[in-house]
């Protein structure tokens, strides 16, 4: 009798024979492959993206508080076109801001992210760079805010904002000095960011592997196939190049070490030998240009 692992479940199928017992069996074992790959992404969600879901939002609320305001958000590239989005959100409005999406260059936040320069505005109205479609889809009044950019190795990830005051109006302004300390949080949230945009798109991974596994237990041909849709997939997800080429890599290896020993250990020689190269190369100053 076989089972999957931690459930106790018998797959080993019943005591008929012929077509039909076969027939039984093999949906039985179809829905223990299915079974395995569910209780694998529940696993994922739990694990990755649900504690930097909160962390990020705990680092908000104290960067905010720091600030004298209650109202903050993380905003970052979503695809390729130049499209921004809020990917994290604390306030009055928060649910609403996880729905807007802001046009290539638009606002301050488009602005912060293009420059990589912090900015300060003293009175949105009046600054022509403010995108204000997205306080009347909210219906929030933005009037001071203070952006910041958020890097990771170099790159610029996103944007870090901060909006009005505690109390009533009209709101004192954000203060060069206050710049100083968004940076500074700014530092500690970009690398919870770039965990929180893999983990998520590891997360939609595993789930798209799910909706596959069917087509993948049914025989060899289609399963060879499974690798190539998945790869067709990240390709077309909103979300960074450098996440996605990560995700590519990580199915192209799968792949082809699923095909053998052999495979696998050559797999791990590639690797290990160019992480050689590479720290050898990233200790000599070595800089490289790379063309797509």
């Amino acid at each position: 009798m076989s089972e999957v692992e931690g459930w106790g479940l018998d797959t080993s199928g019943s005591k008929e024979t012929g077509k039909e017992g076969a027939g039984k069996r093999s949906k039985e074992n179809l829905f223990a492959e299915q079974l395995r790959a569910a209780i694998q992404t529940v696993d994922v969600v739990n694990i990755l993206t649900a504690p930097l879901e909160r962390s990020l939002k705990h680092m908000l609320t104290v960067a905010a508080d720091s600030l004298d305001c209650d109202e903050a958000s993380i905003i970052v590239r979503e695809g390729d076109a130049g499209d921004l989005k809020f990917m994290c959100a604390i306030g009055e409005v928060a649910d609403e801001l996880l729905k807007v999406r802001i046009p290539p260059g638009k606002g301050i936040a488009g602005f912060v992210f293009e420059s990589g320069q912090p900015m300060i505005v003293a009175d949105a109205e009046r600054e022509s760079a403010f995108y204000s479609d997205i306080d009347r889809f909210t219906g929030y009044s933005t009037q001071t805010l203070l952006a910041t950019p958020l890097r990771a190795d170099g790159r610029i990830i996103g944007v870090l904002e901060f909006v009005n005051r505690v109390g009533d109006p009209p709101y004192r302004p954000f203060t060069p000095d206050e710049m100083d300390r968004g940076a500074y949080f700014a530092t500690a949230i970009a690398p919870l960011v770039e965990a929180f945009e893999i983990a998520g798109l590891v997360e939609s991974l595993f789930e798209r592997a799910m909706a596959q596994a069917s087509v993948a237990a049914k025989g060899d041909e289609e399963g060879r196939h499974m690798g190539e849709g998945l790869r067709q997939w990240l390709k077309q997800t909103r979300t960074s190049s450098e996440h996605r080429d990560l995700m590519l890599l990580a199915v192209t290896l799968r792949d082809i070490a699923s095909r053998g020993d052999a495979e696998r250990e050559m797999c791990r020689d590639v690797l290990a030998a160019l992480a050689r190269f590479t720290e050898k190369e990233s200790g000599s100053g070595a800089s490289y240009m790379i063309f797509s």
